[in-house]
Order: C-alpha cells, then sequence, then structure tokens
C-alpha cells in the first residue's frame, strides 16, 4: 500500500501507513520490553526462546524505524518533480532511436524464403 500511496503521491494515505508502521513499532517494542521483564507473569516460559525472540525483534525494529525514515523522506518529497520520473520516459533523440533501433529489433531471416512475403522459393539449395 506505501508503494501505491508513493506512486500518486497521496499524502493522507501515507501519514495513515507511517502511523501503522509506529503501531507495529510500538507492538515489538511491548514484546520486547514484557519479554525482559523479570517480575512479568511469563518470565520463565521466555526462557527457551529469549535469546532467538529478542535478536528477531531487534532487527525488526531497526527495520521498521528505517521504513518509517524512508515513508518520511517519501512523503516530503511529494510535489517536487518524483511523478513525472516514475510515470513517464525520457524522450531519445534522433541518432539515439536510429542507433537503439538496430539493437532492439530481431532481423527477419524469413526474407525470401518460403510461401511467404518474400517470394515462393529462396535461393536455398535442397538435396532431393
Amino acid at each position: 500500500m506505501a508503494g501505491f500511496f508513493t506512486r500518486r503521491e497521496n499524502t493522507p494515505g501515507m501519514l495513515v501507513i507511517i502511523t501503522l508502521y509506529f503501531a507495529g513499532l510500538a507492538y515489538f517494542l511491548f514484546k520486547l520490553a514484557r519479554m525482559w521483564q523479570p517480575n512479568g507473569p511469563r518470565y520463565k516460559l521466555y526462557n527457551p526462546v529469549r535469546r532467538p525472540l529478542t535478536t528477531f525483534a531487534v532487527i525488526t525494529v531497526i527495520l521498521i524505524v528505517l521504513t518509517i525514515v524512508n515513508a518520511c523522506m517519501c512523503t516530503a518529497n511529494f510535489g517536487r518533480g518524483l511523478k513525472p520520473h516514475i510515470t513517464g520516459r525520457k524522450m531519445e533523440s534522433e541518432e539515439e532511436k536510429l542507433a537503439n533501433h538496430n539493437m532492439t529489433e530481431m532481423p527477419n531471416y524469413n526474407y525470401g524464403y518460403g510461401p511467404g512475403p518474400g517470394g515462393a522459393m529462396g535461393s536455398r539449395m535442397t538435396i532431393d
């Protein structure tokens, strides 16, 4: 959804997405703090998985913070000319078109052979 709103430069949509990112960040921080509370009701239940869950939560928190920063930067740049770069293409000069035309078109190897537009039969030798 964030990509959809960014491509269309939809500020209200991006604000909703950033709010959801903050909610996800709060959830992971809450779970991380609750897992390490020594007087918590489930402190002993987390013993076998405390280290892997902590690693996962820390990596997730870092990635969510980086995602929030990226979303804020994209939102701040709305209306500054990003949309034409995403939706449009650069116009090529005539020289570039001619140079690139030969590189992208496949040659027509059927010209002159067979019953196609090149004629009835080509000059290929066959053994009968």
